[in-house]
């Protein structure tokens, strides 16, 4: 990369919702400007991070995340320093993608269990629609999933490939507008016929225009254009959440997760350091804010989670805190009314042990939702007369109920022992919270039992 473009000041802020942050086009937050990056290079090296963590603390306020979809995150940039960064990334050697976001699973093309390496056929699709230069929407995504142990089934995307073993071999299942199992099927595609499937469908996005997604479209007329058959349904199956570890073939493979997603460059350096000592040879970015480390020795595993749980990252599957979705909050965005980080802290210090992945948790800074758009099973969020409790619905919605946020820690605790005291044997939250009245917890919410 040599050049870039940065908006004017004033400007920088101006993204409407729906648009990417990236070098181009930082996106203005509480904290400074944001720029969001994926490598073009799937593995990164120890000295990578390293560049990344000297480059976010010189160019930006230190703060690095790891997106939902395995994205970069670099936090408190300015207008002058984000053409910094530009060179200083050129000059590491590290080259961030461009055009439409391609997913493929994190291990692809190294993993024993999967039915087809993704990479080639994500990099053909990736050269078809940079030379179509298709009016596309800034957020389109698209998956291509060869499967494996850490496949992609529950990540959501306008256009998805699934690769499926039948009677004729090897074929690429094409559907729109959602993850494995809620995504509309379109066609079931030989390998030498996946770049067009997945152009005709981008095509159809183009000519509805720039704000179009996968949902909005008909994937009979797509099947007719393409000529294709009816598609049978895919077998259900359940994805491997990357964090923790993991025995890929003959390696084992850990997956560390920042809490809440950030981290500052000082703690990854330092531990990236301690687990190039560990043996690490090279870290892949994947889904749910994690890192994956290759090359561990299985006799420095434990330390590699010690030196983990040091820094302030989660290294296990158990880890009660990935189990909620939590913006930046004050800290970060000036749209944020609370400080979200210690609200989860404090969820996760007085009902960790109801975390146990059967529910989605939301702690939003403010009704926009951002670190998770759809409704989740509880909601904290930020309003200007406080903390809201939303059940059952996205931070958006209309609060049961509505505390100061120098309360939210003792509401949070009459929560926990409201729950454990109802809690049958064996039963996981996410059921304990579904038979329970939504008057019962609004009732310890506000301290009314």
């Amino acid at each position: 990369m040599t050049a870039t473009c940065v908006l004017p000041p004033g400007e920088a802020g101006a993204l409407r919702r729906g648009a990417c942050p990236s070098i181009a086009a930082p996106m203005r937050t509480g904290d400074g400007l944001l720029v969001r990056l994926r490598p073009v290079a799937t593995a990164l090296t120890a000295q990578d991070l390293l560049a990344l963590a000297d480059l976010a603390r010189a160019h930006g306020n230190g703060l690095i995340e790891i997106t939902a979809r395995g994205n970069l995150q670099l936090r408190g940039l300015t207008e002058a320093s984000v053409p910094r960064l530009a060179a200083g990334l050129a000059a590491a050697g590290i080259t961030p993608q461009t055009g439409v976001a391609i997913e493929v699973p994190p291990l692809a093309g190294i993993e024993p269990a999967e039915l087809a390496d993704a990479v080639p056929l994500a990099d053909a699709l990736r050269a078809a629609l940079a030379d179509a230069a298709l009016s596309l929407a800034p957020k389109l995504a698209v998956v291509v999933d060869g499967g494996g142990v850490l496949f992609l089934a529950d990540m959501v995307a306008d256009i998805r490939l699934d690769a499926v073993a039948g009677a004729q071999g090897l074929a690429w299942r094409l559907s729109v507008g959602g993850d494995r199992a809620t995504a509309r099927a379109v066609a079931l595609l030989p390998g030498e016929r996946a770049v067009e499937g997945v152009m005709t469908v981008a095509a159809a996005l183009a000519a509805i225009g720039p704000a179009a997604r996968g949902r909005d479209l008909d994937p009979a007329l797509l099947a007719a254009a393409l000529g294709a058959d009816p598609v049978p349904p895919l077998s259900a199956a359940s994805p491997v959440h990357p964090l923790g570890a993991h025995r890929i073939g003959t390696e084992t493979v850990l997956g560390l997760a920042p809490a809440y997603g950030q981290i500052h460059a000082d703690r990854l350096a330092a531990l990236v350091r301690a687990l190039a000592g560990c043996g690490a040879t090279e870290f892949r970015l994947a889904p749910h804010h994690t890192l994956l480390v290759r090359g561990l020795r299985a006799q420095m595993l434990a330390a590699a989670q010690a030196c983990a749980m040091r820094e302030r990252v989660w290294s296990t599957q158990d880890a009660p805190g990935r189990a909620v979705s939590v913006c930046a909050g004050a800290a970060g965005c000036a749209a944020a009314s609370f400080d979200t980080h210690a609200a989860a802290d404090a969820l996760v210090a007085e009902a960790g042990d109801l975390l146990d992945g059967s529910f989605d948790v939301h702690v939003s800074g403010c009704p926009k939702g951002c670190a998770h758009p759809a409704a989740a099973a509880v909601t904290l969020c930020g309003t200007a007369a406080g903390v809201g409790l939303i059940l059952g619905g996205r931070a958006g919605d209309a609060a049961a109920a509505i505390l100061p946020a120098d309360a939210l820690r003792p509401a949070l605790t009459r929560l926990g022992a409201l729950l454990r005291a109802r809690r049958a044997e064996g039963e996981t939250a996410g059921n304990l919270i579904d038979r329970t009245a939504p008057a019962t917890l609004v009732s310890a919410y506000q301290g009314q039992q």
